[in-house]
């Protein structure tokens, strides 16, 4: 099983700060191991794509509404973001030439151990190589169809919450029918009872896909490097709460980018004990909530 190097502590701030953005730039301050924050120099986002031949989680509606040309135009409209926000960006994908699909119910897990940390690796030589580039500020987020379902089903197995909750139940705010969310909250339930007698990284590589473990390994990493990361979106948040479980201090090294209607990101964060940095109520698209919220840092910053 994977071992992660020790987490430095934050330094707390020395007093309440007076609003967000002074909280905002205390954080920043005590990241870079300064009495005042210093402008961000080389902010990277980072977005760990899914391989859809082991998307363990998908319901066909959920296949249709990730088209050839919808894929192009959150590609576009993320680099967009990141430009504007001064932000460099890279795609690392998550593949596997060896797992299959499991039906929902099925036994077999998604991930071999083998698997399972050749993945956590790759987050954390991810991290290290941006890091050794100059990054002085790193964004985590996925792409895949089955993310927040992945989510959902993690998250509610390590706390123990029932599936139509951890799922929730406002259909019109996370985008989907009343038929998608039967079928969302059954294939939760499903992959929920596969791991209910496991525990640790097991649960992990029987109901998770390869890009959970691969932000585990990225933001267990960068925080043990002294880096702040933003968070954006429900399976960057849920391996932020795996990182901090076997990593004790990696929440303080952490800030969310927005809010999103998936009560598994909510209870995530909760878990962490950040808040989001801006209030967009973002279902998908991730990580333009983290890039959105880049220029709140930079002002934070700046103001400081």
């Amino acid at each position: 099983m994977p071992e992660f190097t020790a987490v430095p502590q934050l330094r707390p701030a020395t007093a309440a700060q007076p609003n967000r953005v002074a909280e905002i730039a205390a954080w920043l301050a005590a990241a870079q191991d300064s009495q005042q924050a210093k402008p961000l120099q080389r902010p990277r986002a980072i977005v760990f794509l899914s391989n859809p031949a082991i998307a363990t989680h998908t319901t066909d509606d959920e296949l249709t509404q990730h088209s050839p040309a919808d894929e192009e135009r959150w590609r576009e409209n993320i680099f967009s973001a990141a430009q504007r926000a001064g932000a460099g960006i890279d795609f690392v994908e998550c593949t596997s030439a060896e797992s299959t699909s499991p039906e929902p119910g099925a036994t077999s897990a998604a991930m071999t151990p083998a698997e399972f940390e050749s993945f956590i690796d790759v987050g954390m030589a991810t991290a290290d190589r941006e890091i050794d580039s100059g990054s002085d500020l790193l964004i985590a987020s996925a792409r895949g169809i089955d993310d927040a379902t992945v989510a959902a089903s993690l998250m509610g197995r390590i706390t123990h919450t029932e599936p139509v909750a951890i799922v929730g139940t406002n259909t019109l705010a996370s985008g989907i029918t009343d038929a998608q969310w039967k079928t969302r909250v059954s294939i939760v339930r499903d992959c929920m009872f596969r791991a209910r007698n496991l525990e640790g990284w097991e649960v992990v590589q029987t109901i998770g896909i390869p890009s959970v473990a691969a932000l585990v390994g990225f933001i267990a990493q960068a925080t043990a490097r002294r880096t702040p990361v933003l968070i954006d979106g429900p399976l960057a948040a849920t391996a932020a709460v795996l990182a901090e479980r076997s990593a004790p201090g990696v929440k303080g090294w952490l800030r969310a980018g927005s809010t999103t209607p998936e009560p598994a990101y909510a209870l995530a964060l909760k878990e962490l004990g950040i808040e989001p940095l801006l209030d967009l109520n973002l279902s998908e698209g991730f990580p333009l909530g983290a890039l959105a919220a880049l220029p709140l840092v930079q002002l934070a910053a700046e103001l400081a």
